[in-house]
């Protein structure tokens, strides 16, 4: 895989010439309301930094990801024991012939890669997915560069993140957890269940600074539906005030 900017910005631009590249400015729905009524703008802001942590972090950010038009530059490490899979992440409604992959030597190589990539207005979206908590300075870059480029940044955590929050600069932290299913007819045929926990959101204020969903996903609609019975969960008291950024 290239790891030089030049030849990123080569494999993007053969994305390009199949359809018209989108970095968006604003908010992109994410088509639940119950959500998406929780987001300033009614929806995830663009051209702003986003961290995922949680067992469903690889899933939520695909979904995420897919909900924007254009290019996707997907950061990972090269010796990651986990591998990108081209169907799993079509089945959360990303379009893998929009995908660049770029396999990183090392974490400042994947900070470099990240930071470019969201200053570079062709690309839709940047993922990355670091082996550890990126330092603030490190997050204050990546939240400047998206708001330079217009470029939305996913940061993934994967797995429990134990403790109190490190100090960040992006936009927003969610945590998304897999569930089982509660029984046969109650989750999709084909999809996922999750437990989607709001942790911290800018501009947000008072009870919607930390929520939590139930939601399914459904494959075949590439939508999400909230689970019947989940209960929206507003902050605990001196909380908001802790999460505000």
């Amino acid at each position: 895989m290239p790891h030089t900017l030049s030849a990123l910005r080569a494999a993007i631009a053969r994305i390009e010439r199949g359809g018209t590249a989108a970095a968006q400015r604003g908010a992109v729905p994410l088509g639940l309301a119950a959500i998406d009524d929780a987001l300033p703008g009614g929806g995830l802001a663009a051209g702003a930094v986003h961290e995922v942590t949680g067992s469903a972090a690889g899933g939520f950010a695909a979904m995420l990801a897919g909900r924007f038009a254009g290019p996707v530059l997907w950061c990972v490490m090269e010796r990651s024991p986990t591998d990108l899979y081209g169907p799993g992440l079509a089945a959360f409604g990303l379009d893998t012939r929009r995908l660049v992959v770029a396999r990183c030597p090392s974490r400042q190589d994947m900070l470099w890669a990240m930071e470019e990539g969201l200053r570079d207005p062709a690309l839709a979206v940047v993922a990355g997915e670091p082996d550890r908590a990126i330092a603030l300075t490190a997050s204050r870059r990546l939240q400047l560069a998206a708001e330079t480029g217009g470029v939305t940044g996913l940061v993934l955590r994967h797995g429990a993140e134990d403790g109190a929050l490190s100090p960040s600069a992006v936009f927003s932290r969610w945590r998304a957890e897999s569930l089982p299913a509660l029984g046969a007819l109650s989750a999709p045929a084909e999809g996922a269940r999750w437990r989607l926990e709001l942790l911290r959101c800018r501009g947000g204020i008072g009870e919607i600074q930390q929520r939590t969903w139930t939601v399914d996903w459904c494959d075949a609609t590439r939508d999400l539906s909230l689970v019947s019975g989940s209960r929206h969960r507003p902050a605990a008291a001196g909380t908001a005030e802790r999460l505000a950024g």
